[in-house]
Order: structure tokens, then C-alpha cells, then sequence
């Protein structure tokens, strides 16, 4: 699973909130922020993220802040 967000959103804020730090280091989380560290807009633009945070899980976006039991779901009905 792939967090794209910005270090502005507070929605992003909440989400790794809501993760924790432990899970926000096993996940690959994509600055999409100009100004943002280590940015990768490019990557953003190209994939044509819709709005912060966006996860990308098995290929497939999925926009929005995401609950622990959302995201249980998603990946449980990619299996």
C-alpha cells in the first residue's frame, strides 16, 4: 500500500495519526508537494492523484482519509 499526500493536508496529518508512527514506517508514504520533502509531483501527476491522502493499494486508487476497517476492507477484497 502507497500513501500519496501533502505535508499541508491535515486530513493526511489525521491519517498517519490514525496509523500510528510504527505502520507509517512499514508503509510507503509519497510526498506529492511541491515544497515537500523529498517531492515526487512528477510521480503525483502522473499517476493523477485526485486529492490528499490517496492510497494506492494492489493498483487501484483510493481517495480520501481511510479508517482502519476501510482499509481492512479494501485489502481484504483484493485477495
Amino acid at each position: 500500500a502507497k500513501m500519496f499526500g501533502a505535508y499541508w493536508c491535515s486530513h493526511c496529518y489525521d491519517q498517519k495519526q490514525a496509523l500510528g508512527t510504527e505502520a507509517m514506517t512499514k508503509l510507503e508514504y509519497i510526498e506529492c508537494a511541491t515544497e515537500g520533502l523529498n517531492t515526487q509531483k512528477t510521480l503525483c501527476k502522473k499517476k493523477k492523484i485526485p486529492g490528499y491522502p490517496t492510497w494506492e493499494i494492489g493498483g487501484t486508487l483510493f481517495p480520501g482519509e481511510q479508517d482502519l476497517d476501510e482499509l481492512e476492507k479494501i485489502i481484504n477484497e483484493l485477495k
